[in-house]
């Protein structure tokens, strides 16, 4: 294919990869350049830019000049001189990749494209970019957030938050459960787009096992199905909070909570955390809502016993704040049994 390794080049004679070698085209067109320079534009940049990996084919002569509609000479010149400069290499039978090496040289590459001249079009653009750092109203580099080395997976003991012992992953169930789930008649079950609605069966599940293990009972329109928890949170800090809300939670707290809540509003009130988890003494008096991890703490991994659930709940009752209660790992006790949601031991009607 043009742009994605794979075996078939013949791929490349689709619509749609036409159009895709069109409109790159298009991004480079220069009357002052001729059509073998601007050929050569097209893909140093694509190459440069990650848009054509290494070791990816590019379509045959033929086939990128009728997409081009130029002289099937036109692109052999320009791949023959961007093989010449290392962008490329020739496969005897298999045409023209991506060179696997140039971008191990990045910089260095970079800082040789002004020998490919940048079309007038490109640079009028350029200056027409918008300042992000302007208009972004939340710099998401400058948030604080969980930072791990990129090779975790080589430690002999990689201690990481929400990552699975790949030795004890259930493989053989995980793999039927797949094969099952991709059946025809499953396929025509799930497939379709609900629009309003999440999977009625995942809903079922949800509200019949799951929930009844931590002494939760909901109706089908009480479960929404979110894709993890930044999702919920980010659904419920759009539903719920504003600038003028104060929002309590632990410190330390898990930092994607955080950051949520602090792009809302920027009165967040952090309560230190004790050997028992969010102490209750009188701090979230003034707060609209209190973020809390009670079955297990993040990042402590600290339980908060029974008898403090209660007298948070009494708490939020008497100066009319809502909990917001992450339940996630209540299933990871480390002793005893696991001590009920506080969602099963509040009392009042929601």
């Amino acid at each position: 294919m043009s742009a994605r390794p794979g075996p078939s080049r013949n791929a490349a004679r689709s619509s749609g990869d036409s159009v895709m070698w069109d409109r790159l085209f298009a991004r480079h067109r220069d009357p002052k350049l001729g059509l073998q320079e601007q050929i050569r534009q097209m893909l140093v940049t694509a190459i440069l830019d990650d848009q054509l990996p290494g070791g990816s084919p590019l379509p045959s002569s033929r086939e990128l000049a009728e997409a081009l509609g130029v002289a099937r000479n036109t692109v052999v010149l320009a791949y023959q001189q961007l093989a010449g400069e290392g962008y490329l290499v020739s496969r005897e039978r298999s045409g023209h990749f991506v060179n696997p090496d140039i971008l191990r040289g990045r910089v260095r590459a970079r800082s040789a494209v002004p020998a490919v001249s940048q079309p007038a079009s490109v640079v009028a653009l350029n200056q027409r970019v918008p300042d992000w750092s302007r208009r972004l109203r939340v710099q998401p580099t400058a948030q604080r957030n969980i930072v791990k080395p990129a090779d975790w997976q080589k430690y002999p003991y990689p201690f990481l938050y929400g990552q699975f012992d790949a030795s004890l992953f259930p493989t053989a169930d995980w793999r039927e459960c797949c094969m099952k789930a991709l059946s025809v008649l499953d396929i025509r079950d799930w497939a379709p787009d609900l629009i309003l609605r999440d999977d009625p069966e995942l809903v079922q599940q949800i509200r019949t096992r799951v929930l009844p293990r931590r002494g939760v009972w909901a109706g089908v329109d009480e479960i929404v199905v979110t894709v993890g928890a930044q999702h919920a949170l980010y659904l419920v800090a759009d539903l719920l909070i504003d600038g003028g809300s104060t929002v309590a939670l632990e410190n330390p707290c898990y930092p994607d909570a955080r950051n949520v809540f602090a792009s809302r509003t920027a009165r967040l009130l952090p309560v230190d955390v004790d050997a028992a988890g969010l102490p209750v003494n009188g701090r979230l008096a003034g707060c609209d809502y209190l973020y809390v991890t009670p079955s297990h703490q993040c990042p402590t991994t600290v339980t908060m016993p029974l008898e403090r659930r209660e007298a948070l709940l009494r708490d939020a009752e008497a100066h009319d704040y809502v909990v917001i209660e992450d339940d996630y790992e209540a299933e990871t006790a480390f002793e005893g049994e696991p001590t009920p949601a506080l969602k099963s031991l509040d009392r009042l009607p929601t």
